[in-house]
């Protein structure tokens, strides 16, 4: 495109439709009416505050007082159990150890077994 072609395309009006008949009219009616405000602004205007003034109400009201004379409760004492726990049955520590990887072993191969059930695991 040469810059005389494009000099001419860009001077070339436009035609613009006309708007629609009644366009012009809803926008001058529009001027035209007085502001009236929304009923949510009335609402708004008149329910929040009555709203707050009774929150602040119930929330500095007044309270219970407490009772005038205190109430004593004793506590029932604690028994303790006779039953040893299975960490209290095995004394020493190194026991506790030796046991809970005979443990540990015994549920690792549980879980070889199942995965693998085509290798034959022998006892000792």
């Amino acid at each position: 495109m040469t810059t005389d072609a494009l000099e001419q395309h860009l001077r070339v009006k436009i035609a613009t439709g006309t708007p629609r008949p009644g366009f012009e009219t809803r926008i001058q009616a529009m001027a035209r009416e007085p502001y009236l405000p929304e009923k949510k602004n009335l609402i708004r205007r008149f329910a929040v505050p009555a709203l707050a003034v009774i929150v602040i109400g119930v929330v500095l009201g007044p309270k219970d007082k407490p009772a005038k004379t205190a109430v004593v409760v004793s506590p029932e004492p604690v028994i303790e159990s006779t039953e040893k726990t299975a960490l209290a049955k095995i004394e020493k520590p190194v026991q506790r150890e030796i046991q809970g990887l005979k443990n540990d072993a015994k549920w690792t191969m549980g879980l070889f077994q199942k995965a693998l059930p085509s290798i034959s695991i022998g006892k000792k």
